[in-house]
């Protein structure tokens, strides 16, 4: 019984690790997802809808918690990091709304 438990673990991690290394592109995407969503969507809803920073944070706040934020109203920017990375979020008007900056 010892050896089918060791034996399907092995065939569990090496199916894991093909399976990792096959869609690695969209695996090492996953942690921009969590800061630039986070940006966009209060960026949004702060300067697009027009709605209260606590508000906003309410509504762009994900499982996966984000380490820095920081919303600066003179240049019209949200930037946060999550996950070590660090995206920017900029208010280009009342039409456009709001775009990710290019790192």
């Amino acid at each position: 019984m010892k050896k089918i438990l060791i034996t399907t673990a092995l065939i569990a991690a090496i199916l894991g690790g093909v399976w990792f290394s096959a869609n690695w592109h969209h695996v090492s995407s996953f942690p921009s997802i969590i800061s630039s969503w986070y940006s966009k969507e209060f960026c949004s809803c702060y300067f697009v809808v027009s709605r209260d920073e606590e508000f906003c944070k309410n509504i762009a706040r994900q499982w996966v918690s984000i380490s820095d934020f920081q919303l600066d109203t003179e240049k019209q920017t949200v930037t946060t990091s999550g996950l070590g990375r660090t995206n920017t979020a900029r208010y280009l008007g009342e039409r456009k709304g709001c775009v990710l900056e290019n790192p």
